[in-house]
């Protein structure tokens, strides 16, 4: 019965271990779709511009009167204790509960949060823009690796059968026995330059996965893309992009929003004589929690307007700052298109030079010429670094066009909106 129960549990053990790796096939569509709806950190700041929105409501119904027994009870004691006087007193202490809209500071605080809920869906379309770029640019990278583990498997077969004519001569005494351990060295070190690229693969794979909200454990197999014509690319601007971005940048925006917040703050403070807010600022009021605000109208309200008016400035400062980051980044983006626009055709030749070096000494080999060890070995790295670099341009140019799409909220960077509906419809 004991031997039953043990081959039982290691049969479920390995059904449970079998079904906690699958293979899903994925393409980019897929990727920004999963990354809009599932991405852990995409969620969480959905789920924050949805506690903003709320707070909206909050803000709104706070203005209505509401009922506080206790207060009533303590203001009606007064105002039988006081007399004439004690009325006006009680009267006063409860204005807040029975008619909180007479307050100017609770309708400042209202538009306040407003502005907010607007920061914060700047905020997030950062956020999600941010993450979908590096989602797709890890799928580019992804199929740059394979791109390199399929060029080095094929030079290694390509030197094997070299080795093995070169093995043929070497036993027949046509060449020296260095030449063929020369070659096997390479052929070990190509060995650990695929095990290298299938681990950077696996791991790469992981993190995509991770991104796009998969439980560990699910392996992705990407599917390949339309490579751009390449010889047909030119030189980008910098000026044609230079208003686009700065002026959809949701970072830019969203220091705006805070900017305008800052207006109210300052009215808030002047008119607290007629009573201090009793309303939360919201989820971003820690912008403004260091203005300090009387509870009345005291002699430090000079100085409170002054901090709030500084306030105001630091915002647009930092506005300034990330104004001229994102100019800066456009610049240096451009900068590096256009150089590898310069570069391709030179790699390009580069690869056929070293393609038919190769190949002439492959010829060489048949023909039983004798060769260098040294001089096969350096054509063979040169062609292996001339097609990685060849490879990398080529995927640098599809990472430098999905950067621009993202600085100019462009193609898939242009469906924030919708992919907030989808989550919030789909989880709220």
């Amino acid at each position: 019965m004991k031997k039953l129960l043990i081959i039982a549990f290691f049969l479920l053990c390995g059904l449970s271990w079998g079904q906690s790796t699958q293979e899903i096939k994925i393409d980019l569509k897929q990727v920004v779709d999963k990354v809009s709806t599932e991405n852990y950190s995409v969620y969480q700041n959905s789920l924050r511009v949805y506690q903003a929105k709320k707070s909206i409501t909050v803000a709104r119904m706070n203005l209505l009167p509401r009922l506080n027994l206790w207060k009533l009870a303590s203001a009606a004691a007064e105002i039988f204790a006081g007399g004439p006087a004690g009325a006006v007193g009680g009267a006063f202490s409860i204005v807040e509960d029975i008619a909180p809209f007479l307050v100017p500071a609770n309708w400042f605080r209202v538009s306040q949060t407003k502005l907010f809920y607007q920061a914060d869906q700047e905020g997030y379309k950062a956020l999600w823009a941010n993450e979908i770029l590096t989602a797709k640019a890890l799928y580019h990278h992804i199929l740059l690796d394979s791109s390199l583990k399929d060029h080095i498997f094929k030079s290694q077969k390509y030197l094997e059968e070299i080795y093995q004519i070169v093995k043929v001569r070497e036993t027949f005494g046509g060449l020296s026995q260095s030449v063929s351990q020369d070659i096997k060295i390479r052929l070990l070190s190509l060995n650990e330059d695929l095990r290298a690229l299938e681990i950077l693969i696996s791991e790469e794979e992981s993190l995509l996965a991770f991104l796009m909200g998969y439980p560990a454990g699910t392996k992705l197999k990407v599917t390949p893309i339309e490579m751009p014509d390449y010889d047909s690319l030119e030189h980008l601007v910098y000026e044609d992009f230079d208003f686009r971005a700065v002026d959809v940048s949701p970072e830019i925006r969203q220091f705006q929003y805070f900017i305008d917040a800052a207006d109210y703050a300052k009215k808030e403070i002047s008119y607290s004589f007629l009573g201090s807010s009793s309303m939360s600022r919201g989820l971003n009021g820690g912008v403004f929690d260091n203005i300090p605000i009387q509870a009345g109208l005291g002699f430090g309200t000079g100085a409170s307007i002054k901090i709030a008016k500084t306030q105001k400035e630091i915002l647009k400062i930092q506005r300034e700052a990330v104004k001229e980051t994102v100019r800066r980044q456009l610049k240096q983006l451009i900068n590096n298109y256009n150089l590898d626009v310069d570069s391709y055709q030179n790699i390009k030749s580069r690869v056929n030079l070293t393609k038919n070096s190769l190949k002439q000494i492959y010829q060489r080999i048949q023909f039983g010429e004798n060769i260098d060890s040294l001089q096969l070995i350096e054509s063979s790295r040169n062609l292996i670094d001339a097609e990685t670099a060849l490879f990398s341009v080529m995927f640098r140019f599809l990472n430098s066009e999905d950067k621009l799409a993202r600085l100019i909220f462009y193609g898939d960077y242009s469906k924030s909106k919708d992919a907030l509906k989808k989550i919030q419809g789909k989880q709220l």
